[in-house]
């Protein structure tokens, strides 16, 4: 039976990695928002998973089209039959609050690679779009005490009962009426209840050890993150290699894809001020190993955050610590070395930051990007984070050029660490994902070539919990990426509903 129970573990896992989806996008942040097109209609969709499988998926789906009026949603498995087999849709509730707002909840009854299509509708016909989503345990949900102790008082009357069934039925069943048990009844009828006794007390510890190797088979299954050791060969080089911590061994370190052209995005922070950021693009060295010129950042001690989207389309990213030593002062950093960086690295040192009071970032040249609608943000809330670039004649800018193929990068980190997150104006969903499930989102950068976008860029995000923030947005003008920072603080939850 055990064997069994751990066959049947592995080959969901291995579905899990086999069929594509994203598992544990960015850090203590598990929600998914993406914002696309059903067809004619532009959703803003917001999906909180469940924390443990079998669990209850949140959907939240906002219409910025004023004509849709209906929307269903559906969980289908991503590849496989079960993709053309979908069950009925589950027609998404209006909310009473926002007359845009569309919400439902749906079950994830098993471990894998899903995905949410939704169907719009409206005067202009119905669309539909995909996002992937995983149904992956990220906790152990522990019993309630008062839930505990309702079940062993409840047990302990069903087990007391049925001892007592037993030893009536044999010492009294067959007795005349108003007749009363010799002592050979008496004894028999002790008997049998000693026995059942016996073998409740079997069946209660046998269900006890049961219920641990289930326990013990979830715990096994609890997503662990991918782990990321990092070293210095030379002072001017890194050295990153990957490894698995045994969640599941499917799992392969050789296996990455280039999400926005890289394999690997790297955030490398400075702690604890959050005043100095490098968005770099390690280059692979071997089948789990990247290198990487260390960037010429002030010293100090750095958190690095990596990026990587496995060919399953699972995406994780890998954290590990990082000591610089103190360079001379830099109030920015100097030109990267084009021979040992990237074209698409950046860096920017950042001892000052904007704020929801003065909402205005400017540049060293005098241009400026300004958070539009800067107010208070609160946790479980699908924010949109608009921001608009002027020139530095105050006047609007002419355009943002492609930086990886989007308008713009947001990084957001939260100030004691447990929260990071790299998002685009598509949202949260990395775009290597998001083409499993419609190729049509695909970027192709060469088609961007020359091209520029408005100088408005927009990132939904969910901020997960209250807390101090900072917020990192890049940009890309006259051939230069330039990073502004905001300093943020974050609410608590206005609703439930927004947990």
């Amino acid at each position: 039976m055990r064997r069994r129970l751990a066959l049947a573990a592995g080959l969901a896992a291995a579905v899990l990695l086999g069929a594509a989806a994203p598992a544990a996008a960015h850090v203590g942040s598990p929600d998914a928002v993406a914002d696309g097109q059903a067809g004619p209609y532009h959703l803003l969709v917001t999906i909180r998973p469940p924390a443990v499988v079998p669990g209850v998926a949140q959907i939240e789906v906002r219409a910025l089209d004023a004509d849709v009026t209906r929307v269903s949603v559906v969980p289908l498995p991503i590849g496989g039959a079960g993709e053309k087999l979908a069950p009925v849709p589950d027609v998404a509730r209006p909310a009473a609050d926002e007359p845009r707002r569309f919400d439902s909840t749906l079950w994830l009854m098993r471990t894998g690679a899903w995905q949410i299509r939704i169907t719009a509708e409206g005067a202009r016909g119905a669309g539909t779009l995909a996002v992937p989503i995983p149904a992956v345990a990220r906790a152990v949900r522990p019993m309630p005490g008062y839930l505990g102790g309702m079940l062993i008082a409840l047990m302990a009357l069903i087990v007391a009962g049925a001892i007592a069934i037993v030893g009536a039925g044999l010492r009294e069943s067959d007795l005349a009426a108003g007749a009363s048990p010799d002592a050979r009844r008496v004894t028999r009828g002790r008997t049998a209840m000693a026995v059942t006794a016996a073998i409740l007390a079997l069946a209660i510890a046998g269900g006890r050890s049961w219920w641990n190797d289930e326990a013990r088979l979830y715990r096994r299954l609890v997503y662990k993150p991918m782990q990321v050791e990092v070293t210095r060969p030379t002072p001017d080089t890194l050295s990153l290699a990957l490894s698995d911590p045994g969640w599941i061994r499917w799992r392969k370190a050789d296996d990455l894809i280039p999400d926005h052209g890289h394999l690997m995005h790297l955030f490398v922070v400075r702690t604890p001020g959050l005043d100095a950021i490098a968005h770099l693009h390690p280059r692979r060295a071997g089948d789990a190993t990247f290198t990487q010129a260390t960037p010429p950042l002030p010293g100090g001690a750095y958190r690095l955050f990596g990026d990587i989207v496995h060919e399953t389309g699972l995406d994780e990213t890998v954290t590990s610590a990082l000591q610089l030593e103190a360079p001379p002062a830099l109030d920015t950093p100097p030109a990267l070395d084009a021979a040992r960086f990237d074209p698409d690295d950046a860096m920017a040192v950042l001892p000052r930051a904007a704020t929801v009071a003065g909402p205005t970032f400017r540049f060293p040249d005098g241009g400026q990007l300004r958070w539009v609608d800067a107010r208070t943000l609160h946790a479980g809330e699908t924010a949109a984070l608009e921001f608009e670039a002027d020139a530095p004649d105050g006047q609007p800018a002419a355009g943002l050029e492609p930086y990886m193929g989007m308008a713009g990068h947001a990084m957001i980190v939260a100030r004691d660490l447990s929260v990071f997150a790299h998002v685009h104006p598509t949202g949260s969903v990395p775009m290597a994902a998001m083409s499993l499930v419609d190729g049509a989102s695909v970027v192709d950068h060469a088609k961007h070539h020359g091209m520029r976008f408005a100088p408005r860029v927009r990132f939904p995000y969910v901020f997960p919990h209250a807390g101090d923030y900072r917020l990192f947005v890049q940009i890309k003008e006259n051939g230069r990426v330039e990073t502004a920072a905001w300093d943020l603080q974050v609410a608590p939850p206005v609703s439930p509903r927004s947990l």
